[in-house]
């Protein structure tokens, strides 16, 4: 085949792949969509008479030995121990617990009743929703004030030519926490920082893209998406283990590393194969007049002082949680019980469980202090450092200017509330058919007794989540689909929930510079197109295609060797389910 018939073959499916992904719905449309599905199989199951005996994950327990021998409690019963697998770990097997699980339709009187009249409360109660916005309240706000750009440009800028592409990478992958900041100011200020360098300014915006995009899930710092997947991973993990918390910073340790392992391969790519590629092809060398516009970039006096005075703000913010958090005595340290203002505590059960109050449970179970704080903790954190920062620059001098600065970070998540309400309906109606017991046993089961190995369940699950990218955009929207479906699944195989999440980030960053469904693309494109007249999508993702392969390979590597390694992914982020004894 010609090399222009192969252009034209790639051009074509490329073309397949955009129109593909163009007819998928919006993602409140898509919730709506799957709610009316789950409405529609429930009742087609009760009709059929379908069944799942629901089962519960124990820890198998041996006898104590010693020199042969039985150790024995004192009344004379043994002493029994977890029993220990070829991986050193305790094995588990499945009891059948309680009777089989039936679909419960929802088109009865009583069905019809529940939808209208819990509406409200399925998109109020929704665990991710009071996250998502406070934590964005001060996030938003140091966008808007300037931190965030600033910051990018003084690091940008102090750059070594040699060190300048791990820079880009590195500040792209810490870029998240700025919302879409990233994508906007970081992929046009490395092409211009590269063509002053005398370098190819297309290499600087692939490096800058693939940092931000491709690293999105990676980073030193907790964001929103962070307390999103927690509060989804949780509600999901309580449909086998009702007490099961999920922490915000259960990754915080495997996102912080990620990034230096990003760093380096993007590095790699962009200086060996990338860039060396584009100067053989002759798209690559920068005229004066595409470096000029790096003097716009340069940082005001006013701008590093607000930037200094920022940074103080920041360690003394930190510092003081700190003090709270392993001072004795203080408010965050050691455990604590979240309770309403008049000192009582929420349960939830079945209705008749004033007469079986074992099946009650605590809506918010006892945990560290630090946990119960962590979103307000990152309120204040950005919240402080951004007034500081646009007190010193000028960007924030009356009360109206603080309101405007929080009402920015309020208007980005308006339509994640849009998508939350479909969200809201559809998780609580999959929870009212049984649907959603009934799929995590099932599947669960078939895990357990398909019997592979955990490291070939993650890589699976990671290519699962790279398919799920070329049909539905959006970290919040695939996880909130795969979250109950599949952190169930893992855990009757001893796969925690944390380690799902962190799973899932990798799966769903990787491709996040090639996928056509991206739609910062179109940004990239247009900076992509300045520098190259006349290229189209399909030369990006041309161009983009190696870091999304050695992104894949590199990272789930990585993955692998902390899971070998077992390391905790963060603080109250374990790799491994154990069920109670």
């Amino acid at each position: 085949m010609s090399q222009s018939a192969q252009k034209n073959t790639a051009g074509r499916i490329l073309d397949r792949i955009e129109w593909i992904g163009n007819k998928i719905p919006e993602p409140a449309i898509l919730f709506a969509l799957f709610a009316g599905a789950v409405i529609a199989i429930a009742a087609i199951g009760n009709a059929l008479g379908w069944e799942v005996q629901p089962v519960q994950p124990t820890v198998t327990l041996v006898e104590k030995m010693e020199g042969g021998k039985p150790v024995l409690h004192a009344d004379g019963t043994p002493v029994m121990i977890p029993k220990l697998g070829h991986d050193g770990r305790p094995e588990i097997h499945l009891v059948d617990r309680g009777d089989p699980i039936r679909p419960r339709t929802l088109l009865t009187s009583e069905g019809i009743y529940w939808m209208l009249s819990s509406m409200i409360r399925n998109f109020t109660h929704l665990p991710a929703l009071g996250l998502i916005f406070v934590s964005i309240l001060g996030i938003g706000a140091a966008e808007k004030f300037g931190l965030f750009g600033a910051a990018m440009r003084w690091l940008s800028m102090i750059a070594p030519k040699s060190l300048l592409t791990p820079i880009i990478i590195l500040v792209g992958a810490n870029s998240s926490i700025a919302s879409d900041a990233g994508y906007i100011i970081l992929p046009p200020l490395a092409a211009a920082l590269y063509a002053a360098m005398g370098r190819s300014p297309i290499a600087g915006m692939a490096a800058a893209f693939s940092g931000v995009a491709g690293g999105f899930c990676a980073g030193f710092s907790l964001n929103a998406s962070d307390t999103f997947m927690a509060g989804q991973a949780q509600q999901a993990a309580h449909i086998i283990d009702p007490e099961r918390e999920v922490v915000a910073t259960a990754n915080w340790y495997f996102k912080a590393a990620s990034v230096f392992v990003l760093m380096f391969a993007g590095w790699l790519v962009t200086d060996k194969l990338v860039e060396p590629r584009l100067l053989k092809e002759g798209h690559a060398r920068p005229t004066d007049a595409e470096g000029a516009t790096i003097a716009n970039m340069e940082l005001k006096p006013e701008e590093r002082k607000g930037l200094a005075v920022a940074l103080i703000v920041m360690v003394c913010v930190i510092g003081g949680f700190m003090a709270m958090i392993f001072t004795p005595g203080a408010p965050l340290y050691g455990q604590g019980q979240q309770t309403l203002s008049s000192g009582q505590v929420l349960f939830s059960g079945p209705i008749d469980a004033a007469k079986s109050r074992e099946l009650l449970r605590l809506v918010e179970p006892p945990g560290p202090r630090w946990a119960h704080a962590i979103v307000p903790m990152m309120l204040l954190i950005f919240l402080l450092p951004g007034i500081a920062y646009g007190w010193i620059v000028g960007t924030m001098r009356s009360q109206k200017d603080l309101v405007d600065a929080l009402n920015h970070g309020v208007k980005s998540v308006v339509p994640v509330l849009t998508i939350a309400f479909f969200l809201g309906q559809f998780v609580e109606y999959f929870k009212y058919t049984h649907l959603d017991k009934m799929l995590a046993y099932a599947g669960g089961q078939l895990l357990v007794n398909a019997d592979l190995p955990i490291p070939i369940l993650i890589v699976a699950f990671v290519l699962l989540v790279i398919l799920g990218d070329f049909a539905m955009s959006g970290l919040m929207s695939k996880f909130a689909v795969m979250a109950p479906i599949f952190v169930p699944m893992f855990m009757f195989v001893g796969i925690s929930p944390e380690l799902m999440m962190a799973s899932y980030r990798i799966g769903d960053s990787v491709v996040n510079v090639i996928t056509p469904l991206n739609s910062y693309a179109l940004i990239v494109l247009a900076v992509l197109q300045k520098y190259r007249p006349g290229a189209g999508l399909g030369t990006q993702i041309a161009l983009m295609f190696p870091y999304s392969v050695v992104y894949f390979v590199v990272w789930t590597g990585f993955l692998l060797l902390w899971y070998f390694a077992g390391f905790n992914l963060g603080p109250g982020g374990p790799l491994h389910y154990s069920p109670p004894h």
